[in-house]
């Protein structure tokens, strides 16, 4: 597995992987499969040639964030050229100087929003990742995710060590929220079907009476766009809270279908509600 992805950081590198999307998607036999029954699942009025045609662009757009994460590294002065849109909010919210929690998806290019933020405005983040269980893979993540303002923060780590980013070091949390839980006491939302959610960003918000903005990182004619929509400070209940977040997200999908990373098994064969 290393070796492959060595393969594909020499071909990003010298921008030619993006180019050869379609290789990949017609040689991926373990992916391509969930890709299919989630866009089903998301999308059950679509024809089949509308979803082979968004499954890819996804393909096609993915690799080239990869190229992307690479180019950003090699030349920072990259993070200029993005533009913002509802800058307001953020900028209200660090004016506020209470604590600040950014959720987002697997969409568009996730990976360079937090270095755009530290860039831009100053502020220190804390990124809370999954591990990759390939260990040279996962070292090569870490060295491009983080820097001396960026910290990463393991999912499994406590719930102390994440207080201490938020509060006490102000950093600005981030937290990709659509990932499946095995929790089945989380809340059950309207994620494309009724399905449990990730409440973490609600308890937090509710503990901590932080401000949540959700963000967007997406490309649009060649260009990079990061979206700030309209912050939210934890009010009603856990359930209203999570399913605005799930909203949120699944707004963005609809508006951009193949910029989200449909290869995650996200909708469950098994039994999901109880």
């Amino acid at each position: 597995m290393y070796y492959l992805f060595r393969i594909f950081y020499f071909l990003a590198s010298i921008k030619m992987l993006s180019k050869l999307w379609f290789v990949v998607y017609y040689l991926d036999f373990f992916r391509k499969p969930i890709v299919f029954k989630n866009l089903d699942i998301a999308f059950p009025e679509k024809s089949k040639k509308e979803k082979i045609k968004i499954a890819k662009n996804t393909y096609k757009n993915f690799l080239g964030f990869f190229e992307d994460i690479i180019e950003f590294k090699k030349n920072p002065s990259k993070y200029e050229e993005i533009e913002i849109i509802g800058e307001e909010y953020i900028l209200d919210a660090l004016k506020s100087n209470k604590p600040i929690i950014l959720v987002t998806g697997h969409f568009g290019n996730w990976e360079i929003t937090p270095k755009f933020i530290v860039r831009k405005y100053k502020k220190p983040m804390a990124v809370i990742m999954r591990e990759i269980e390939n260990p040279k893979i996962n070292k090569f993540f870490k060295k491009i995710r983080s820097n001396e303002d960026i910290k990463l923060i393991n999912k499994k780590s406590s719930a102390k060590e994440i207080m201490k980013s938020l509060i006490k070091e102000k950093r600005i949390l981030g937290v990709l929220i659509d990932q499946s839980t095995k929790n089945k006491e989380a809340p059950i939302v309207n994620f494309f079907k009724p399905i449990h959610f990730n409440p973490a960003v609600s308890r937090l918000a509710k503990a901590t009476k932080a401000i949540v903005i959700t963000g967007f990182c997406y490309k649009e004619n060649g260009k990079y766009k990061i979206e700030i929509k309209k912050p939210k400070i934890f009010e009603g209940n856990i359930q209203e809270f999570t399913q605005w977040q799930a909203t949120e997200i699944e707004n963005m999908i609809k508006r951009y279908p193949d910029e989200y990373y449909w290869f995650h098994n996200r909708w469950k064969d098994k039994k999901e509600l109880h």
